[in-house]
């Protein structure tokens, strides 16, 4: 059975959890990350996300993701997937660039007076 998208987003905040140190604004849609894979960041990153958008990304992304992880159910794989960029978001992020958001290669840092941009997913 696939998971819900709560259930998506709890493993999302625990594993951020156990890799760093993080504060969840579950009314903002926000998980500020002051800590990642162990070390400090020099800037506190706001992840915005929520359980429906972070599910809704994950399903969209299913079957491209699929193609690199054949061997896990689509959601995992896309999962797996967030995770890489995710990760490369946080340490690719300059100065200033304190937002990361979503978006349909996988998630972007983004200065906060930025506009989002629309998804096209």
């Amino acid at each position: 059975m696939e998971p819900k998208d709560a259930e998506l987003y709890d493993q999302l905040v625990g594993y951020l959890a156990a890799e760093g140190a993080v504060e969840e604004d579950t009314d903002a849609g926000v998980v500020t990350l002051t800590e990642f894979d162990h070390q400090p960041l020099a800037q506190p990153l706001h992840l915005h996300v929520t359980p429906t958008s972070l599910g809704r990304h994950l399903r969209t992304g299913a079957s491209d993701a699929a193609v690199v992880w054949a061997d896990v159910p689509p959601v995992e794989a896309a999962w797996r997937l967030f995770l890489v960029r995710l990760e490369a978001a946080v340490r690719t992020a300059k100065t200033g660039e304190t937002e990361l958001v979503l978006d349909p290669s996988g998630v972007r840092s983004q200065r906060p007076d930025q506009p989002p941009r629309r998804s096209s997913r």
